[in-house]
């Protein structure tokens, strides 16, 4: 074998050396980058659901005091029917 071939032997070899090389680094990057894109994904799914959670229980207190109030006008309307039929029971008497 000639100079020249050797020469292009080891320079062939330590470019299949540096390409090999720089795949699997690539191949590493893109796995943390992989890794870190599914770690805030994850996040955010988390941080809805705790959204979703709290909005749960807010609408649940809602609902409650909704339903204290409708009970509360409903207790007043009567109140306020009886009142004024007591009223104008008590306007006839006076006629």
């Amino acid at each position: 074998m000639n100079v020249i071939s050797i020469i292009g032997c080891v320079v062939g070899i330590v470019g299949c050396i540096i390409g090999v090389a720089t795949f699997v680094s690539a191949q590493i990057t893109k796995a943390k980058q992989d890794g870190m894109l599914i770690a805030k994904i994850e996040q955010c799914v988390k941080n809805t659901e705790d959204i979703k959670n709290e909005m749960k229980d807010k609408n649940e207190k809602y609902d409650n005091v909704l339903d204290e109030h409708s009970k509360a006008i409903t207790e007043l309307q009567v109140k306020v029917k009886n009142i004024e039929r007591e009223i104008s029971l008590r306007e006839g008497d006076l006629k």
